[in-house]
């Protein structure tokens, strides 16, 4: 008898009913044989039941072993482990779960799971918790949770049902149902944190302002982003599979190529100016950035280029530039053009030993034809002047103009001194010759002649100073002679300086007898047409010329130490008269006053103002100081230096005449100034011509990114105020509101009023 138990009872129990009716029915007694077959099958059994008692222990021993590897299993495995019951309550963690929460098994165990999600994430733990019950199969879930350090980290919740039989529980977690919830949590916040930095790339690649394509190890374009198809006119699907030679302008030979491929594979990367086509034919220039990106093995798997188109702004750069070292009225080169072309023509003429001459020229009574018809007139003279000047001389020549009605002409390559006097009086009997015809302008016909100074290198100079200087010099002495002539310098030349020592004397004798009077222009807001400044203007009284405009003084005066003491009288009555306006209520105007280049560079210039404002009882704040390019040129780091002490003080300063011939582009961003004062020769032809526009325009814009503000001077007409005020410059000085003026005759609107003109009726 062996088998099932539950048969081998029934088999027993049957054979013991059988014994027990066969006695009722027979009296006789017990067969020994059926006594021993039952004892024989009660043995049987009992072995059985041994038997199936070994087995069920076995098994159980093997059930507890294979629950206990669970157990460890869950306890130590890799990935976080949680069960949880249906409201979510924690009813055993494991250990890496407990690490990567940063919590212990007690501050685990027994809490609701909803306690550890990041409160963003609620909302989305709520909604699907429940369904990993109800359909647990495939469903994962990314939440944030929150660590005990304060912060939070991106896992991913995968569930799937389990008996609860697997985990030991007490009798009361136990009791609820056999169904728990097995969450394996695993650690994705680097993978979020990449994914979100690859979205972040992607998203970056398609709204960078820069063109971007990628091509892969053979130059085969793989990618680009918006902003090439918004630059180069090609949309994706035209330049994908196809090289970047698609691109080309046909401006580059193939060396330009191979230097830069060289460069690539050398060091990686290249960058630089290149000229590329659009899908429409257009050329333009960009800014372009390659970049070799290479595998793990080190090899070059992609290139990257990133461009900006910069056709523009090269634009505007030539233009500054021209600006900087071309005069923009006659597009002639400028001082500091000249100064750098002279001086390379006395290097190389030094070193082959030859010769070269300077040609000053100055037109003669040009200030009566700008006096009389007006700078418009006049500035179309000198545009004529420089297309005669022009025509005069060789390609090898410089011409170029010195300042105002000045010109200068550099003659170069001379075998001999002889040979280069004779070309030299050739040259200016030609432009005298020139000069003799009328020339004739849309406002009529004018006649003008010039006067013209030369100096021979290196016999009459060894710089560029020098040769200027006794060039001038010779003009001097030709427009002394009866003008429209020319003169070689030579050293016996005393009349002109004797003429210069002469008006220095006066000017020194003028300024003990209180010759010299100060003149007030309005400074005028455009918008508010409200005076909000004005600038003070010297005058000489002269007992015998009358009323002497400063142009006639002026340089004679800085020549000496007169001008410091016509300086200082023009900034104490200067503030004196602002003080008086103040105490008449017109608190807010300032005053301007112009620095000579002895002013700016005398020591104690900070020390003069300010005495002069505490004996005048006038805050800094209200006084302007003016200076212009040429000042700044004569020595900048001491200027600068000095300039900052009178900001220091309260001062404002004030670029004068900007533009003008100097590189004030170039020092612009060194100088410390709080305003630019556009040069009235910009604002003559404002409204017909279209280079004073760009000029103007440039200036203005250059002020805007440098947040300086702007005055423009030599205002004359409504046109102009009008343009100023479309463009944002909103102060204006000139003649279309009021010339300079006596403090007498300046009459000052209340705030209220309209200022339409101030000139003296």
């Amino acid at each position: 008898m062996s088998g099932n138990p539950d048969r081998l009872k029934r088999d027993l129990r049957l054979r013991a009913e059988q014994i027990i009716q066969s006695q009722a029915d027979d009296s006789s007694s017990l067969s020994t044989n059926d006594v021993y077959t039952l004892v024989h099958d009660l043995n049987v059994h009992q072995i059985e039941l041994e038997l199936q008692n070994e087995e069920l222990k076995q098994a159980h021993n093997e059930l507890q072993e294979s629950q206990n590897r669970f157990y460890q299993l869950f306890e130590l495995a890799p990935v976080g482990y949680l069960c949880l019951d249906q409201n979510g309550l924690i009813l055993q963690s494991n250990k890496t779960i407990q690490q990567l929460l940063g919590y212990t098994t007690p501050e685990i165990n027994g809490k609701y799971f909803v306690n550890f999600v990041y409160p963003d994430d609620l909302s989305i733990y709520s909604a699907r918790f429940k369904a990993f019950f109800s359909h647990p199969e495939n469903k994962t879930l990314e939440l944030r949770l929150t660590i005990k350090a304060n912060e939070c980290i991106v896992v991913e919740f995968k569930a799937r049902l389990v008996d609860s039989k697997l985990f030991k529980f007490s009798a009361t977690e136990a009791q609820n149902s056999n169904n728990r919830l097995l969450v394996n949590v695993v650690d994705v916040s680097q993978r979020y944190r990449a994914e979100q930095e690859l979205q972040l790339a992607a998203k970056v690649f398609e709204t960078s302002e820069e063109g971007i394509l990628i091509v892969d190890a053979f130059s085969k374009i793989l990618k680009v982003n918006a902003s090439f198809t918004a630059i180069a006119g090609y949309q994706a699907q035209d330049v994908i599979g196809k090289t970047p030679a698609i691109l080309k302008s046909g401006r580059h030979d193939e060396h330009y190529f191979q230097s830069m491929w060289s460069r690539i594979h050398r060091h990686g990367s290249w960058q630089g100016e290149i000229w590329n086509k659009r899908k429409n034919g257009d050329l333009y220039v960009e800014w372009l950035s390659i970049t070799s990106i290479k595998d793990r093995y080190g090899r070059i798997s992609h290139y990257i280029g990133i461009f900006t188109d910069i056709t523009v702004r090269k634009k505007n750069e030539e233009q500054i530039e021209k600006l900087a070292h071309y005069d923009p009225l006659t597009d002639l080169p400028n001082r500091i053009l000249l100064n750098d072309r002279l001086k390379q023509a006395i290097i190389q003429t030094n070193r082959h030993h030859r010769y070269l001459t300077v040609m000053f020229l100055d037109m003669d009574r040009f200030k009566l034809i700008n006096d009389t018809m007006g700078h418009f007139v006049g500035d179309l003279l000198l545009q004529e002047v420089a297309k005669r000047l022009l025509s005069c001389g060789r390609e090898s020549d410089t011409v170029a103009r010195f300042g105002g009605d000045e010109f200068i002409i550099v003659l170069i390559d001379f075998d001999d001194e002889s040979l280069a006097l004779t070309h030299s009086k050739e040259i200016a009997s030609k432009i005298l010759k020139a000069f003799s015809t009328p020339f004739e302008l849309d406002e009529g016909s004018f006649s003008s002649s010039t006067s013209i100074g030369i100096a021979v290198f290196p016999k009459h100079g060894q710089t560029v100073t020098e040769l200027v200087k006794n060039a001038d010099t010779a003009m001097y002495h030709a427009k002394s002679s009866g003008r429209n002539n020319y003169q070689m310098y030579t050293d016996t030349m005393h009349d002109e300086n004797f003429k210069r020592s002469q008006m220095i004397h006066d000017i020194q004798l003028a300024a003990h007898l209180q010759q010299f009077t100060v003149f007030y222009q309005p400074k005028i807001n455009l918008i508010t047409n409200e005076i909000t400044g004005l600038e003070a203007l010297v005058r000489w009284k002269h007992p015998q010329y009358g009323l002497v405009l400063p142009d006639e003084f002026i340089s004679s005066a800085e020549e000496s130490k007169a001008i410091l003491e016509l300086g200082a009288y023009i900034l104490k009555t200067a503030c004196q008269q602002l003080k008086h306006w103040h105490q008449q209520g017109h608190h807010s105007l300032t005053i301007s006053v112009n620095l000579s280049t002895r002013q700016l560079l005398q020591n104690n210039l900070t020390d003069i103002i300010s005495n002069i404002l505490s004996n005048t009882g006038l805050d800094p704040k209200f006084l302007e100081l003016e200076i212009t390019e040429s000042v700044m040129m004569e020595n900048i780091t001491d200027a600068i230096g000095i300039l900052k002490s009178l900001i220091s003080m309260g001062c404002t300063i004030t670029l004068d005449d900007f533009g003008t011939g100097y590189a004030s582009l170039t020092y612009l961003k060194r100088l410390p100034v709080h305003c630019l004062k556009i040069d009235r020769s910009f604002i003559y032809d404002l409204t017909t011509e279209p280079d004073d526009n760009i000029i103007v325009d440039s200036i203005l814009s250059i002020a805007n990114h440098m947040q300086l503000k702007v005055i423009a001077e030599g205002v004359e007409t409504e046109q102009q105020v009008n343009y100023l005020k479309n463009k944002g410059c909103y102060i204006g000085q000139g003649h279309y509101f009021s010339p300079p003026l006596p403090a007498r005759q300046i009459v000052i609107p209340a705030r209220d009023q309209e200022v339409t003109s101030l000139k003296p009726a």
